[in-house]
């Protein structure tokens, strides 16, 4: 094994996709329930990106995978600033009359 000599690991510049604890929860099973927001992962899927969210429920571990547009949008805007209150609502939009979720 040769010396590091001050070189950085792949793991120091890139972290790596950790473990999420408790049990997995699904977005539209969420809407209105108010939970803290403390782990954000952006991960590469078969069908493109999507986020790994770690939260708790009642002060339980849980989790949720989300490429909801603006979910995922708000969500990389804030991962610097957990941990976050946040709630998840159903909206329909304005023009097209479509459902999706949103997080405030």
């Amino acid at each position: 094994m040769t010396e590091n000599k001050g070189i950085r690991r792949v793991g120091d510049v890139v972290p790596s996709v950790g473990e999420l604890e408790g049990d997995l929860l699904y977005v539209r099973g969420l809407v209105g329930a108010e939970f803290v927001i403390t782990g954000i992962q952006e991960r590469e899927g078969e069908h493109g990106q999507y986020l790994a969210v770690q939260i708790e429920l009642d002060g339980i571990p849980a989790f949720f995978f989300t490429s909801h547009q603006a979910i995922y949008a708000k969500l990389l805007k804030c991962q610097d600033d957990l941990p976050l209150l946040a709630t998840i609502t159903e909206e329909r939009g304005a023009k097209s009359g479509r459902v999706y979720f949103d997080i405030h």
